[in-house]
């Protein structure tokens, strides 16, 4: 009597087995984990000098360096060292009513071909500064540069520039060493009250120019009663 073949299982090898168990095992617990993480309350950045450019009334991050970067006549650039973090950058802690364009450019002329742009620069906070480190006083500077200036250009037309290949170090020395060292967990401070800059450039030349004028005057004064004086003394002694 004839025998009929039944049809046989597939054979599982083991190995794929436990794979494909361990697989969505982890698929499994990735969801879940995923669905009940908290988000990260900060995140990793750098202690640096931050970059920026005034777009209206307020400043805009740089999402490129200086060197990429070619402001306008009439720009406004902001310098800021201390904490940021990826997403968010410092701005210089300017009253833009004091220190805008016009007051910072409004009474130096441009040659043709020539750009003025106000460049700002905020040497940041005690809690920022390197220790034992003296914070400069945040200063605001008229740039009279080529047309074709780039930010970094710009820059270096007012103040002294560390830098390393598209990072800026330093500006006029500070911070003495260093150059944007990470931050784990960075957090930007929601207190960033202005503060007074000092103007510097055409402005303080003008200040001079007129105390140059009163001490000329003054001592023209002097030779004049001086001189009064001598001629006095003499009648007196003809006499």
């Amino acid at each position: 009597m004839a025998t009929t073949a039944l049809p046989t299982r597939p054979r599982r090898t083991p190995g794929v087995a436990r794979t494909a168990l361990t697989m969505l095992t982890l698929l499994v617990a990735g969801l879940l984990l995923g669905g009940t993480a908290a988000p990260a309350s900060a995140e990793d950045g750098f202690r640096y000098w931050n970059y920026s450019h005034l777009e209206g009334d307020t400043f805009a991050f740089a999402q490129t360096g200086p060197a990429d970067f070619t402001p306008k006549d009439g720009g406004v650039e902001g310098w800021r060292f201390g904490t940021s973090t990826v997403s968010q950058g410092l701005e210089p802690r300017a009253n833009l009513d004091e220190v805008g364009f016009d007051a910072v450019c409004g009474d130096t002329d441009a040659a043709e071909g020539e750009k003025r742009v106000a460049v700002l620069i905020d040497y940041g906070t005690d809690a920022e500064a390197a220790s034992g480190a003296e914070i400069p006083q945040p200063v605001a500077e008229c740039a009279v540069v080529p047309g074709d200036a780039n930010g970094q250009q710009t820059l270096e037309s007012v103040a002294q520039v560390r830098a390393d290949g598209a990072m800026i170090c330093a500006i006029d020395g500070y911070p003495a060493k260093g150059c944007g060292e990470p931050v784990s967990d960075a957090t930007v401070s929601a207190d960033q009250q202005p503060v007074e800059f000092t103007l510097t450039g055409a402005a303080a030349d003008d200040g001079g120019g007129n105390s140059g004028a009163v001490a000329a005057i003054v001592a023209a004064l002097i030779a004049i009663l001086g001189g009064t004086a001598f001629a006095v003394n003499r009648r007196r002694q003809s006499d």
